[in-house]
């Protein structure tokens, strides 16, 4: 099931190296041996007023790791021709590539258009092609601002965008070329995909990608990673090394230049090494995610797992939900706004006390303990309702097991406000029962 999961990645991964092959064989002459360097310029005021994040970086920038494609910078600007123009000039003196997103659209606040033509001194003229398409999509009486979209560069070449209105811009004067994407990721995905990629294989060729192996942890901060790998590690001076920190969860990549066997087998002596010391709190290196390795370990034990959550409101069931092949060992959750009711739905006779951290510990025992038989499962996950200690931190008991193996209990203490800290709370409950399944 783990090779479905990856099978879309595959396959175009499959059609990078075919186009690789073919651009070899055909190219009039060989591809530079240095990289292809890139600029995104992400263009959108809404961006900058915080209605909506920038997810185009993330997904154009891994979508071109595999040609050997390397991202310089991404800058977001608004939808401000001159903005537009200080960025692009800036990217100019960077980059092989400029890429930018949004702004192709038919009103008077899509700027790029125009921006791209005054850049790049390449005029625009109403392509028959692009205004044939069009017809047949929406007829034949055009609007003129649906017109403004069928004009394409004259040195350069067009994207084809059966998901939208507006057709992708390549400006291609000969030493530097500039792609520009539609905005709505329901167009500008599809169109990396199917368009720009197959088009900078051939016009740039491939390159080396390099080696790189990833961590990933729980249960431990990234100063304290960093830390060990100071005091444990001897880095070669072409290995890189990146974080990325997310609600309680860190990933940690090593990374060189090469692509060799032999750049592999340092990469995995280094992750070898590191493990001497921190290899409890890691709890996967081939990409999956805390929640998928949860599941991996009850398919291992033929086990099954319920839930009874208070003080993360269901978020522990509902991220096992989105896991692959979660219904063969995820049984579901109970969900309650306090202990006392938890303990009515689970058919327990009285009421714990509230407020008191003697009580919450039982009461999240006895959720354990009962939810398991409650279900004929063998595994548990229980969450109380969130408490105040004397010194003001918000905590929750947590009780993990099995009617086999027995239960065991941890307070948790509330880091954050709001939905960052319910998600840090879910992982800590998953890699509690990641280390307490494998004990």
């Amino acid at each position: 099931m783990r090779f479905l999961r990856f099978f879309p990645t595959f396959m175009n991964t499959f059609l990078i190296l075919f186009l690789f092959t073919t651009s070899l064989l055909c190219a009039d002459k060989p591809p530079a041996n240095k990289l292809t360097k890139y600029a995104l310029v992400i263009t959108g005021s809404e961006l900058l007023n915080g209605i909506y994040a920038d997810s185009h970086t993330f997904f154009i920038t891994r979508a071109l790791e595999p040609l050997g494609c390397q991202c310089v910078f991404s800058i977001s600007v608004g939808d401000v021709r001159e903005d537009l123009l200080d960025a692009l000039n800036y990217a100019k003196a960077h980059a092989d590539v400029i890429i930018t997103t949004g702004g192709l659209g038919p009103t008077d606040a899509d700027v790029t258009r125009n921006a791209l033509t005054e850049f790049t001194q390449i005029p625009l003229r109403e392509n028959p092609d692009v205004v044939k398409e069009m017809q047949r999509r929406f007829g034949t009486s055009l609007r003129e601002n649906m017109l403004r979209q069928a004009k394409t560069p004259e040195k350069g070449s067009f994207m084809t965008n059966p998901n939208g209105t507006a057709v992708g811009l390549i400006f291609d004067g000969g030493e530097q070329v500039v792609a520009s994407l539609p905005g709505p990721p329901g167009e500008l995905q599809p169109m990396v995909t199917n368009e720009l990629i197959p088009f900078l294989a051939k016009r740039f060729g491939p390159h080396a990608i390099g080696a790189s192996i990833s961590m990933r942890f729980a249960g431990i901060g990234e100063s304290s990673i960093d830390q060990a790998i100071h005091d444990h590690l001897t880095l070669p001076l072409d290995v890189t090394i990146s974080f990325k920190f997310d609600q309680g969860r860190v990933d940690l990549a090593f990374s060189v230049p090469g692509n060799s066997e032999e750049d592999k087998k340092r990469l995995k002596m280094l992750e070898a090494e590191l493990m001497k010391y921190l290899k409890e709190y890691m709890y996967a290196d081939d990409g999956s995610t805390l929640e998928e390795c949860a599941i991996d370990l009850l398919e291992k034990q033929d086990g099954a797992l319920v839930t009874a959550e208070v003080g993360t409101g269901g978020g522990v069931a509902a991220s096992l939900n989105n896991v692959e092949g979660a219904s063969r060992r995820f049984k579901g959750g109970y969900v309650a706004p306090s202990n006392a009711v938890m303990a009515r739905r689970l058919g327990l006779d009285g009421e714990l006390p509230p407020n008191e951290q003697a009580s919450q510990e039982a009461a999240a025992l006895e959720n354990a303990k009962r939810a398991c038989l409650h279900n004929d499962s063998e595994w548990s996950i229980s969450i109380s309702e969130l408490y105040k200690e004397e010194n003001g931190d918000s905590c929750v008991w947590m009780a993990v097991g099995s009617m086999k193996k027995g239960f065991k209990t941890q307070r948790m203490t509330l880091r954050g406000r709001g939905k960052s800290a319910q998600d840090r709370l879910v992982t800590q409950a998953l890699d509690f029962f990641r280390k307490r399944i494998i004990e």
